[in-house]
């Protein structure tokens, strides 16, 4: 399976677009055998997680991590029309809760970062302005819970480790993905993740008024600064004393 995901990989690439019948016919039958084989222990990798590494877990995770780089090759080849045809649908679900877990708590920083990019592609694509949403609930999904686990709780799990130059370019794609949200969802989004996500974590009233004015400012870089000092004084401030996940 894994070599069959590599060629798909390779045909995506290298025709684009004109895969699509073919992606779309065959993308059921991989989701679901795929998805039926890493649905246990495949998915213990996250950090600390104490298991016997075996052969058969190891392919488990090779199978897992190429999958979701199947994903991501899907998605950023404007092909993401092929996850809601009628007969993929019914994986949508598990794709999701496979790809929160992974943008979360994945060991590899790497597979962590191809999964906020997926997240991002899937909001361009599928949420229109103002209201406008292709997939149902998915719109919802991404404001209470992607937005608040992945954009903030794993970012102040002491286990982030900025100075990782893996994980820095992994916090900007977060950072990114925040501003894609606003973009598309407005103060939705920001009403959200300062009540429920900044409040929980004990967030400061002024620190949360500046992330607002960060966040609807035109500069990314200063966004990500400001960020990332305001993770930092959260850490401080609880002292570690909070786990979030």
């Amino acid at each position: 399976m894994v070599g069959f995901l590599l060629l798909l990989n390779q045909l995506m690439c290298k025709f684009n677009i004109s895969v699509h019948d073919i992606l779309e016919e065959s993308f059921p039958a991989v989701a679901g055998r795929v998805l039926s084989v890493i649905a246990g222990d495949a998915l213990l990798l996250g950090p600390g997680t104490v298991t016997a590494i075996t052969e058969e877990v190891r392919e488990l995770q090779e199978l897992q991590q190429t999958f979701l780089s199947f994903l991501h090759v899907v998605a950023t080849h404007n092909l993401s029309s092929v996850f809601l045809s009628p007969k993929s649908r019914e994986y949508l679900d598990q794709i999701m809760q496979l790809l929160l877990y992974s943008s979360c708590n994945h060991k590899d920083i790497l597979i962590r970062k191809v999964c906020v990019q997926i997240f991002i592609r899937l909001i361009k694509d599928w949420c229109g302005q103002p209201y406008e949403e292709k997939v149902p609930g998915f719109r919802n999904f991404v404001i209470q819970t992607f937005a608040t686990n992945c954009c903030l709780y794993s970012v102040l799990d002491r286990s982030f480790e900025f100075h990782d130059a893996n994980t820095h370019i992994l916090f900007g794609e977060i950072v990114l993905a925040q501003k894609v949200m606003f973009d598309k969802f407005g103060n939705e989004f920001l009403v959200h993740f300062v009540s429920k996500g900044l409040s929980s974590a004990h967030c400061p009233p002024q620190l949360s008024e500046q992330y607002g004015q960060k966040l609807q400012g035109a500069d990314i870089k200063e966004l990500k600064s400001f960020y990332k000092s305001l993770i930092e004084n959260l850490r401080i401030q609880q002292n570690g004393s909070l786990v979030f996940r």
